[in-house]
């Protein structure tokens, strides 16, 4: 795969370069080997019917999968004719380093000429960042990040549009297109400042938590206890007043524990029967009260906009707030 026929650019032979191999791990898969021999004679017959545009990724792939200092520079070349000189330019910059590796000083010198016969003709691009940068400031050139250490610095870029897109943590993203045509131009572009983004809204309120201008959970489970508590009292005091009249209706037919008709027996059971009632709503009514109040006092101050209170008194307890 390395023969003289490997250094035939557009057209023309690279004549009397003789390239030395090195087996390598990679390249002794036969499968890779074969695939990358086929992309390169497609490669090649493409260039010669003049379509560098199609020959210049099967160059690259045959690459990818086999590496060598001939196909980087049929690579180089194809890139050269389809006008991308930089990147041209980096690939023979690179077949120059693994010519040096290989010890073949014909390579060297090829890649050499070719590079910097090339180096006059790259268009520049200068990415300057105003003011101080947020944090986490991110450039990218095409979809390629662009690195703090190129920010300012003349890049060699291949000519045409170029799409600069500018994003950080917090801002609002600034995008630009550049288009470069000059040979050996340089031309520079400004990152403004980044608009910062509007403040994310405030998250859900976490169970038990005050709400903005409103209670937390706790509090309403107080406010709920309360509501039961006067629930509870309401119905020992109804229940209690139907004992005490139930009572004294008996009392009109009996005498002390004894009761002269059934009318007596029957109000004296139900006076029973609704003191009981009534006991058994005081109690829940207390025990309502009492789990609301500590419900309520130890879940801490309401939010801002909120008060209210829980006011028990003489025959009255009252739930009063302002939200």
């Amino acid at each position: 795969m390395q023969g003289l026929a490997k250094f035939a650019v557009g057209g023309a032979v690279l004549a009397g370069l003789v390239v030395t191999t090195f087996a390598g791990d990679a390249r002794a898969q036969a499968g890779n080997a074969a695939t990358a021999q086929g992309l390169f004679d497609q490669a090649k017959a493409l260039m010669t019917a003049g379509k560098p545009n199609e020959a210049c990724p099967k160059f690259a792939e045959s690459q990818k999968l086999d590496p060598g200092l001939g196909t980087l520079l049929n690579l180089g070349a194809c890139y050269e004719a389809t006008g991308q000189v930089a990147s041209a330019w980096s690939t023979f910059l690179e077949a120059e380093s693994v010519a040096r590796g290989d010890a073949n000083q014909e390579g060297v010198r090829i890649s050499q000429e070719r590079a910097a016969a090339l180096a006059p003709k790259l268009p520049k691009l200068v990415i300057n960042v105003t003011g101080q940068p947020p944090a986490g400031l991110e450039l990218k050139r095409d979809g390629v990040p662009v690195g703090q250490a190129q920010w300012g610095a003349p890049i060699p870029v291949d000519p045409g549009k170029h799409a600069i897109v500018a994003s950080a943590p917090g801002c609002a993203s600034y995008e630009t297109e550049v288009t470069l045509s000059e040979p050996g131009s340089t031309q520079e572009t400004v990152i403004p400042e980044l608009a910062l983004l509007p403040a994310a809204p405030a998250a859900d309120v976490a169970p038990g938590s005050a709400s903005e201008g409103g209670l937390g959970t706790q509090h309403y489970l107080a406010i709920g206890a309360g509501v039961v508590g006067v629930a509870g009292i309401a119905v020992g005091t109804i229940f209690g007043l139907q004992a005490m009249s139930k009572h004294d209706d008996a009392e009109e037919h009996c005498d002390g524990a004894a009761c002269r008709d059934q009318a007596g027996v029957d109000l004296r059971a139900d006076a029973r029967s609704a003191g009981n009632i009534s006991t058994i709503g005081f109690i829940v009514g207390g025990v309502g009260l009492a789990g609301g109040a500590a419900l309520w006092f130890t879940a801490g101050p309401t939010s801002s906009g909120a008060k209210t209170g829980l006011v028990v008194g003489p025959g009255r307890v009252t739930l009063h707030g302002v939200f």
